[in-house]
C-alpha cells in the first residue's frame, strides 16, 4: 500500500473514531423560546443513561461574560456524570449591552446591575420543566451551582426560587448587592467556595455583593446551625501555595447544612487535580448528592448516613468494612471513585464482615460511596 493510501486511511480511522466519540458523549446544544426570546443551552447526557432509572439533574450557571460551551468544560461534570447518572445542563446567559453575558443576579456596583430586566429565575425553572419533559429525571435530585456571576446567581435562586431545588454550591460567587428579599422561606442546604486571595470578587469588602463572613453568618442563622464549625483539613498533595479547608456548620439535622470551602490563598478560579489539591467539580458533586427534596417541596432530607465503619485507613492492601447497628440485613452497594470522578470499583456487601482488595489502587487519596436503599455515606481513604 502506498504512503498517501495509508495516510488516507489513517485518516478516515481518526475520523470515524472521533465521530464516535463525539456521538457517545451526547454533547448538545438546545434552544428553549422564554419570554418571546430564544435562549440557548448546553445539555451533556451520559451514554450510560437510562430512562428506567431517573436522573439527577445539574443546571451549572457561568461567569460573567463567560460562555456555556467553555464553561461546560471548565466545570466538567461529564465524566463524573457518566457514573453518576446525572443529566448536566450549562444554560448560557443574556448579553448586558454594558458587560456581555450576565445573569440578572443582583450582583452590580455603583447602582448598576445587568439585565436586572431578564427574567432568569424564570428561565432556570423552565430550563427544568424542559429537562423533565425530555428526560427521566429525579425530581427529588435537582440541583443548582455556578461560579463567579453564575454564583450570585445561584445564591439568588437559593434565597427566592428554591422549592423545587434539593441544593445548591456556589462558587467565588456571593449574595449580590441588590438582593431585596432575605427570606428563603426554609433552611436550605447551600455550599460556598471561596478563594481568600480572589481579586476580582474579594473575600472581605466585596465590591458587588456582600462578603464572605456575611453570606456565613446568614446562611448559619437560616438554617439555624450552631456557630462553631466542624473543621476538616484536605491534605496539601500539590505544590501550589494553596490549602483548602472545609468549615462545616450543622445543627444535627444534616439537611439544614451550610458548608464553607476556605482555599487559602485562592484566586479566582476552579481548582483540578493534579494542579491543585482538590477536584472543585468533584467536590461540588459531593456536596449536593448528599441530599433530596422531599415530596412535599418545602423540606429536604439528608441521604447521608452512618452505614458503615471503614478500617485501615491509610490502607496498604485490604479496606475493612463493618456495618453499624445491625445494618447488615440488607445488602448495600460500595463504590469507589478516585479524585477526578472515575469510577474505579464496584461491589456489594452482603454480611456483617467485608474485605476489599485495594492493593492495585495507586497511593492516594480516594472517595468510597456506600448505597444501602436511601441511605448513602461518603468517606474519603487514603491508599499508602
Amino acid at each position: 500500500m502506498n504512503s498517501r493510501l495509508i495516510q488516507h486511511s489513517i485518516g478516515i480511522l481518526l475520523l470515524n473514531l472521533f465521530t464516535a466519540y463525539a456521538l457517545s458523549a451526547q454533547w448538545s446544544n438546545k434552544t428553549l423560546t422564554f419570554g418571546a426570546t430564544t435562549r440557548n443551552y448546553r445539555v451533556y447526557q451520559s451514554p450510560n443513561y437510562n430512562a428506567s432509572n431517573p436522573a439527577a439533574l445539574i443546571i451549572a450557571l457561568h461567569g460573567l461574560g463567560d460562555n456555556m460551551t467553555n464553561f461546560s468544560a471548565g466545570l466538567n461534570f461529564s465524566s463524573i456524570a457518566d457514573t453518576a447518572n446525572i443529566i448536566c445542563i450549562y444554560p448560557q446567559a443574556l448579553s448586558d449591552p454594558f458587560v456581555g453575558a450576565a445573569w440578572n443576579s443582583s450582583a452590580g456596583t455603583f447602582g448598576y446591575y445587568p439585565n436586572s430586566s431578564v427574567d432568569d429565575i424564570g428561565f432556570i425553572q423552565a430550563l427544568m420543566d424542559s429537562a423533565i419533559f425530555d428526560y427521566a429525571i429525579d425530581n427529588s435530585k435537582i440541583y443548582v451551582c455556578g461560579f463567579s456571576m453564575g454564583g450570585f446567581m445561584t445564591q439568588k435562586m437559593a434565597l427566592q426560587a428554591n422549592s423545587r431545588i434539593a441544593a445548591f454550591v456556589s462558587l467565588s460567587g456571593t449574595i449580590g448587592s441588590g438582593i431585596s428579599s432575605l427570606n428563603p422561606g426554609r433552611q436550605v442546604p447551600i455550599a460556598h467556595f471561596h478563594g481568600t486571595a480572589d481579586s476580582v470578587v474579594t473575600y472581605s469588602n466585596g465590591q458587588y455583593g456582600w462578603d464572605v463572613d456575611s453570606l456565613v453568618n446568614f446562611w448559619v442563622n437560616n438554617n439555624a446551625c450552631a456557630p462553631t464549625p466542624n473543621f476538616y483539613n484536605y491534605p496539601d498533595i500539590a505544590n501550589d501555595g494553596l490549602t483548602v479547608e472545609r468549615h462545616e456548620y450543622g445543627n444535627g439535622n444534616p439537611s439544614s447544612d451550610f458548608w464553607l470551602y476556605k482555599i487559602n490563598e485562592g484566586a479566582h478560579t476552579v481548582l483540578g487535580l493534579p494542579q491543585n489539591d482538590i477536584n472543585q467539580t468533584l467536590e461540588v458533586w459531593l456536596f449536593l448528592n448528599r441530599y433530596r427534596l422531599s415530596s412535599t417541596a418545602s423540606e429536604n432530607k439528608v441521604i447521608s448516613d452512618d452505614i458503615l465503619t471503614l478500617y485501615p485507613n491509610p490502607a496498604q492492601s485490604k479496606l475493612f468494612l463493618q456495618f453499624s447497628n445491625m445494618q447488615a440485613v440488607n445488602p448495600a452497594s460500595v463504590m469507589i471513585y478516585n479524585l477526578q470522578g472515575a469510577l474505579l470499583l464496584s461491589t456489594h456487601l452482603t454480611s456483617n464482615a467485608n474485605e476489599i482488595d485495594v492493593q492495585r489502587l495507586l497511593p492516594g487519596l480516594y472517595v468510597l460511596t456506600v448505597i444501602q436503599g436511601e441511605k448513602r455515606q461518603v468517606i474519603r481513604f487514603v491508599k499508602a
